[in-house]
């Protein structure tokens, strides 16, 4: 039985969610500039909608739950230097702890 190869068309999406992406792009093109992107959407989309404020963390919790399992997991399988893996994955623990603070405190 031949063992599966990944294909030539993967999603990037399910890599990234499998820790298939270097940890460079997870943490800064993903977890960075796709959160700002994400975040900014969500505010924009809540606005438009004329929703609580509050409603946006119905938008971002997904993408924190979704851009922190891709994050770690390529942090696990990083192959350079192990202080750059253990630095994004405090980095994350962080970010988590700082957004679950602002939920419970209101601020925005």
């Amino acid at each position: 039985m031949p063992k599966n190869k990944k294909s030539n068309n993967s999603n990037i999406f399910i890599d990234f969610w499998n820790g298939d992406v270097s940890l460079v792009k997870s943490y800064w093109l993903v977890g960075v500039v796709f959160g700002l992107l994400v975040g900014f959407a969500s505010g924009i989309l809540v606005a438009i909608m004329g929703l609580n404020i509050d409603a946006i963390y119905g938008l971002l919790i997904p993408w924190y739950i979704y851009s922190t399992v891709g994050i770690w997991r390529s942090s696990n399988k990083y192959k350079g230097p192990k202080h750059w893996a253990i630095l994004a994955k405090v980095a994350v623990v962080i970010g988590i702890l700082i957004s679950f603070q602002d939920m419970l405190r209101g601020t925005y």
